[in-house]
């Protein structure tokens, strides 16, 4: 399955990206500051493994009712004051952390974030392929993620050292840092970024639901959401339990914080050298490959120690970080979806993709509570990424590189 080359001219907007880049960071900052204060707010409103696991997740269940609706909006009016809202939306849902006081409380503050994360998820891929084209397109789709891995390993590698020396050890105040944190790009945003001019063919129409129709019919495009659901899957279940992973093989909490900040950092460069050189008439061997690896380094990460370890979770950032954007682009370069429908695309693909994202942490929570033990939970994971091997080897591939 196959696509000719659209022949349009490259076309480039650098500074917006660096805007789309920032909102990229507050969102996962926000989304993976809980993880290294999970044990001292497990220990503080006395939450079994399974109710941690389920905190973790719980933003993808809004998130999944959300994508769709927030897909239709981008697709139909202005990505600034949409993106705009779903940042205060990200930080209304760090603030409400600080001030949980139960299970209850604490999943609803943390699925908030289900409502702003589709807002940034959906909205900048739409934003990428309108202002981005050609060569230009897929550097732009590997730069704009490294946004989400520098603000995770950010949050991973600074959230302990913030508590316990700039708030006193208080994992309340910290997050209210962070929440005024996102407040502060929500402003930038505001007031640097740019209308998208559209014209009339550019511009969706219909409803919410026309657009979701339209690209569920687009040959291929379920395979694509295939291999992204176990991205998603194994992404989000691995990262957001990987500080206790590493805290249970005897690391202490800021080493843990270190070393689960190195994917992230290892991420960064994934993303762009892969998208730069696997985008093209190579992306579904492409995305063979990743899955093989990245199923084959987690499941490394849980069975073994020392220097094992450390390269595990090295690879695991540099080749995981690729997929998400390298299915992305795929959706971007077809051209019955193009720029017209990356709205309604993004939001179909990530509504499917966080059921992954919400069944990974949560499996692994359940695991843990059941066995004691983080290996089973990993080895499910590990085993669907390979079992998606069927779907990438039948992904479409263009004739020529974009």
């Amino acid at each position: 399955m196959s696509w000719p080359e659209t022949g349009q001219a490259d076309r480039h907007d650098w500074p917006m990206l660096a805007l789309a880049w920032l909102l990229y960071f507050s969102f996962a900052f926000t989304l993976a500051s809980l993880f290294p204060l999970i044990g001292r707010v497990q220990a503080e409103l006395g939450l079994s493994y399974a109710q941690v696991g389920v905190i973790l997740a719980g933003w993808q269940l809004l998130y999944l009712a959300a994508a769709v609706p927030v897909g239709h909006l981008v697709d139909r009016f202005q990505p600034k004051w949409v993106l705009f809202g779903g940042t205060l939306i990200v930080a209304a849902s760090q603030l409400a952390r600080s001030f949980a006081g139960d299970f209850a409380a604490m999943l609803a503050a943390v699925a908030v974030l289900g409502l702003g994360g589709p807002v940034m998820s959906v909205g900048l891929p739409k934003i990428i392929a309108e202002l981005f084209s050609g060569r230009h397109r897929a550097t732009a789709s590997g730069v704009y993620i490294t946004g989400a891995h520098l603000g995770q390993m950010s949050a991973l590698a600074a959230t302990s050292v913030i508590v316990d020396h700039l708030a006193g050890g208080s994992w309340r105040l910290t997050l209210r840092y962070f929440a005024a944190g996102v407040l502060g790009v929500a402003i930038v945003w505001l007031l640097f970024a740019k209308r998208v001019d559209r014209n009339a063919q550019e511009r969706a129409a219909g409803g919410a639901l026309s657009g979701i129709k339209h690209v569920a019919r687009v040959p291929g495009v379920w395979l694509i959401i295939a291999v992204g659901f176990s991205g998603f899957l194994a992404g989000h279940g691995f990262r957001s339990w990987l500080p206790e992973l590493l805290s249970a093989k005897g690391y202490s909490p800021t080493q843990a914080g270190l070393l689960a900040a190195v994917p992230a950092l290892c991420g960064m460069f994934g993303s762009i050298v892969i998208l730069r050189h696997g985008s093209g008439r190579h992306r579904r061997v492409t995305a063979m490959l990743l899955l093989i690896v990245v199923g084959g380094v987690m499941l490394l990460t849980a069975i073994t120690t020392g220097p094992p370890v450390y390269f595990a979770i090295a690879v695991e950032g540099f080749c995981a970080a690729a997929l998400m954007p390298l299915m992305m682009n795929t959706l971007m370069e077809m051209p019955q979806i193009g720029s017209k429908y990356m709205g309604a695309a993004a939001g179909l693909y990530f509504t499917i993709g966080e059921m992954g994202g919400f069944a990974g942490p949560s499996i692994i929570g359940l695991m843990v509570g059941l066995t004691g033990s983080f290996t089973n939970g990993v080895l499910v994971l590990s085993l669907t990424m390979w079992t998606m091997l069927l779907a990438a080897a039948r992904l479409p591939s263009p004739r020529q590189l974009p």
